[in-house]
């Protein structure tokens, strides 16, 4: 782009030359005068202008790819820390609702104690008062020998009911004091976890203040040019050239698996035709859902992210370009959602498009998601309709927080939207 804009200062300060010259030129011819040596010193003048003219485009243009550079490290800084913080984010609810289950118990527990103490202390107080009171009516009542029976089953009974007590309460006590010390080593993991969250966060405003600050002087140096349409067009055919070499890595696998899911669609076919049916089994089920492509648009895709349509495909860029996708606005780490089965075909990071993971949805179909923080898979990863992939960020050198989301169908960008349900 700045070659093309300094060939551009370069010619226009050649025809102004030429204009220059033109009378100069004519007026040695009409007598030797001193304006011949005026025009020698204005063409040294201009040809030091131009020199001066191509060093400073090359300079701009050296600063521009260090800018670019140090941009794609803070993004990926970025990245790692946003993906730390989810991790780290997800980590504390899980531990917050076991913690929450841990307090119930112990509530449950502390309550249960109460009331075999309760129970054990009116058992203690009845042994004590019928000691006193019924045991001496027992021995006197009767003849000896059934005194003695009776007393003997009487005090075996009681002791019985208050050992079952006893046992029962030292149990309580016991999960008690076991869920007690579950709970503090829990509050203490939280604790941690809590400090590491504080010091990603940290990490992540630094790197997205990094960013900035990058961002602000890339803006500075190249706003004239920044929706320049040979930058735009460079930044679709690099896409497609990264496109193409991933779907040329992944061709061999895709191809097998297109083989084997038709071969489970024959097996299908096969048992129609003998009035029976074939079930296929989990993986094949999976398989098929993958390679069987987007379909035809009639809204059955889930979003990728709920957010406000900032803009939409078709719309007017600037002169002849336009937008190839659709782009949601939606806060900077928000979970961005694969529309349908598909396999990870790119997770990269690419100029003008920031962080993209792109998956293949079988028959030339794939949807690109643009301008991620993180993303959350890897290459070849199989992924199901509504499976998190990436988490939305400001990549690529945007101003506001956003996904960029595309759908290709066999290689041509197609309008989302239809795609995507209500």
């Amino acid at each position: 782009m700045f070659r093309r804009h300094s060939r551009r200062v370069i010619h226009g300060i050649r025809i102004l030359l030429a204009a220059l010259l033109l009378p100069a030129s004519f007026a040695v011819f009409a007598a030797n005068t001193p304006s011949a040596d005026t025009s020698k010193n204005e063409l040294k003048n201009l040809q030091l202008n131009i020199a001066e003219k191509e060093k400073s485009v090359k300079e701009q243009q050296g600063k521009r790819t260090n800018l670019l550079t140090q941009l794609k490290k803070q993004e990926s800084d970025i990245a790692v820390a946003g993906r730390e913080l989810y991790s780290t984010q997800k980590s504390l609810k899980k531990l917050d609702g076991e913690i929450t289950t841990l307090a119930a118990d112990i509530k449950q527990l502390d309550l249960k104690q109460k009331t075999q103490r309760a129970l054990l202390s009116k058992q203690l107080d009845a042994a004590f008062r019928q000691g006193r009171h019924q045991g001496i009516e027992l021995i006197f009542k009767g003849d000896e020998g059934q005194r003695e029976e009776r007393i003997l089953a009487y005090y075996t009974y009681i002791g019985a009911a208050r050992e079952k007590t006893i046992t029962e309460l030292e149990e309580t006590t016991r999960q008690l004091h076991s869920q007690r010390r579950e709970e503090q080593k829990k509050r203490a993991e939280q604790s941690s976890l809590l400090g590491k969250q504080q010091t990603e966060k940290k990490k992540l405003d630094t790197a997205q203040s990094a960013r900035k600050s990058t961002l602000t002087k890339l803006e500075r140096s190249l706003k004239a040019d920044q929706k320049d349409l040979l930058v735009m067009r460079e930044n679709e055919s690099q896409l497609r050239n990264k496109i193409a070499k991933a779907e040329r890595e992944a061709k061999a696998r895709a191809e097998r698996e297109a083989r084997e899911a038709a071969k489970v669609r024959a097996k299908q076919a096969q048992a129609k035709k003998k009035g029976s049916t074939y079930t296929p089994t989990q993986d094949e089920r999976s398989l098929m859902s993958r390679t069987g492509g987007l379909g035809r648009p009639a809204g059955q895709a889930m979003w990728p992210v709920r957010g406000p349509v900032l803009h939409r495909f078709g719309d007017r860029i600037s002169g002849e370009l336009s937008w190839k996708g659709m782009v949601i606005g939606a806060p900077e780490g928000t979970q961005v959602k694969a529309v349908a089965d598909g396999r990870v075909l790119l997770a990269d990071w690419l100029q003008g498009y920031g962080l993209v993971v792109v998956v293949e949805h079988g028959k030339g179909d794939m949807s690109l998601y643009g301008y991620n923080q993180s993303a959350l898979v890897n290459v070849g990863d199989q992924v199901k309709a509504g499976q998190p992939v990436s988490l939305v960020g400001s990549s690529g050198g945007q101003e506001r927080p956003g996904l960029y989301f595309e759908i290709r169908r066999q290689g041509r960008t197609v309008n989302p939207q239809p795609w995507l349900g209500r």
